[in-house]
Parts: C-alpha cells; structure tokens; sequence
C-alpha cells in the first residue's frame, strides 16, 4: 500500500517507520528535558529563596512531561515493533490510535483556550474583556477541527479527517508567517543580538515544524489507510453483487446448441 494522498506515493511501512523512529528519538529529547527541568531548582539553588507554589508548579510540570514522553516512547516502541514484524493490522490500529490522540490533545487545547476566554469575558472589563473575546473566539474556532477529525475518524468519514488535514496547512502557514514576523521584529528592537536572535527564532520554527509534520504525518497516513479501506470494501461489494447475478443465472442455464445436436444424435429414435 502507498500513500498517495497528500504525499509522494511513499509505501506505508516505509512512512511508519520515520513516524516510529521519529518518536523514539523526539521522546528521548524529551525525557532528557524533563529530568533537566526537574533538576533546574537544585542547579540553580532555588530551594531556599523560591516560592513553594513556584517549585511545585515546576516539580509537578517536569513530571507531567515525563509522563508524555514515557507514553510517547512506548507507543513508538510498539509502533516500529509492529511495522519491523510485518503485522499490517496491527500498525493500522496503532496508527489509528496515534490519530485518535493528536485530535484528542488538540481538542483538549483549544477547549482550554475557549475556558480561559470565557473566565476573563465574565470577571474582566476593557482591556481583559476583549483580549478575552479574542481568546474565545479562537479556541471556539480551533475546537471545531480536532471535533471534525475525532468524528471522522469514529466513523470512518475520510471527507471529515480531510478538513482537519488542510487547516493544519493553513495553520503551519499562519505560525510559520507569525513566526518570520516576530522574529525581525525582535532582530529590529534588539540590533545588538541580531545573530542571537535569529539562532532562536530559526530553532523554534524547526522545532514548530517538526511538530506539525509528526501530527500531520500521522493523520495523513490514517486518512489513506481509510480511502484504502474504502476501495476495498466497495470492490468487495462490487464483487459480491457480480457474484450473486452470476449465480441467479447459472440457476435455469439454457443449453449449448453444441449439446443439443450431440443429445439428438444419440438419441435411439435417430437409428
């Protein structure tokens, strides 16, 4: 099988793979990070001036991380396991459920977003209430698309799982323009760390990125995998309904002229 759709005819093992090994590698950054972040407040000897909430808040962050990016690794893990051992069903499921979590953790986001904006509408006045009206009005618009792919996928609608697909890439393209944007316009204010600057917006649009490829990657090859499906099933269809008239035919067959001749001549009334 190869995905055509939305890429360049790469077969399917060959796309898990780099999804897989993606995984493993961005989830090892990630567990390497986390224990950093974890050790920052013994590093820095903060543990006697910095705020309780603070180094809870911390504490409690490092190991929401680590918790992701254990899951993150073990779901890769399997993923390459099950893709190096040949077994198609179960990829398809992994994937599957991979999709099922990026929508899921997308729709958890901007469900967040919209709460937030709705809490600072209802206690703010002014400046608060309208940053947040914006702020709902994006987290209520953003909400709609992981809601389309979740729906999509539950019930195999491919057409679903499209719009999902194509907002990412205007989504890439709106951070990706935010992105170049704040980048000259912080080179502009601080001139003197031009280079310094340009260094840390280039590495966050790489790591942005890479972000959007992994997730989009992942639902691209599911998207696929469901318009596979489809042909499938509806060929199947095709083939049962040929099937079956070929049957209702072959009930009452009318016989061959060749076989009527050949019954008259050994019939005992023609000696």
């Amino acid at each position: 099988m190869k995905i055509t759709r939305f890429c360049w005819g790469v077969e399917l093992s060959r796309a898990v793979k780099y999804l897989g090994l993606y995984g493993l590698v961005m989830s090892v950054i990630g567990v390497i990070g986390a224990v950093l972040l974890f050790a920052l407040p013994s590093i820095l000897g903060l543990h006697q001036d910095a705020d309780p909430n603070l180094l809870g808040g911390l504490y409690g962050g490092a190991v929401f991380f680590l918790l992701i990016n254990i899951g993150w690794f073990i779901f890769s893990h399997i993923l390459v396991e099950r893709n190096r051992n040949i077994n198609i069903e179960g990829v398809k499921r992994m994937i599957k459920t991979g999709s099922y979590i990026i929508g899921s953790l997308q729709a958890i986001a901007f469900a967040i977003l919209l709460i937030n904006g709705l809490i600072f509408v209802s206690i703010g006045s002014g400046g608060m209430g309208i940053a947040g009206g914006i702020i709902m009005t994006i987290g209520g618009i953003f909400l709609i698309f992981p809601s389309l792919l979740l729906h999509g996928i539950r019930t195999n609608s491919p057409g679903k799982v499209k719009i999902w697909i194509d907002e990412q890439f205007v989504l890439v393209g709106l951070v990706l323009f935010a992105s170049i944007l704040g980048l000259v316009l912080f080179a502009s204010i601080l001139g003197l760390v031009l280079f310094a600057s340009i260094r840390y917006g280039l590495l966050q649009m790489i790591v942005l990125c890479l972000s959007f490829m992994y997730s989009m990657g992942m639902v691209i090859v599911h998207y696929n995998i469901m318009l596979e499906n489809d042909r499938t099933m509806n060929m199947e269809i095709a083939a049962g309904m040929d099937k079956d008239t070929s049957d209702q035919h072959g009930q009452n067959p009318l016989p061959k002229p060749t076989a009527i001749r050949r019954s008259c001549l050994s019939s005992p009334q023609n000696y």
